[in-house]
């Protein structure tokens, strides 16, 4: 069985985990949304598949290019 311990390179490695398994699901929640707001002020129907699949795929874009840009921003952390 796999354990993480209390090391700082598994910690990591989970909240990295867990942090895009939240993005995601956010992300497909308020794509699925949007499509049905969309669609009914178009009076049309939206291709929920497509939406969800695009929605999570760009929210993981967004909070993995976030993460970055704040993470080399902080220069205590060029230090270690």
């Amino acid at each position: 069985m796999l354990e993480y311990g209390m090391t700082s390179k598994g910690m990591t490695n989970m909240n990295f985990l867990s942090k895009n398994i939240v993005a995601g699901i956010w992300a497909l929640i308020l794509g699925e949304v949007l499509a049905y707001i969309t669609g009914q002020l178009e009076s049309m129907t939206p291709d929920y598949t497509l939406v969800g699949w695009c929605s999570v795929i760009m929210g993981l874009i967004v909070i993995n290019c976030v993460d970055k840009i704040t993470a080399d921003a902080n220069p205590s952390e060029k230090n270690n």
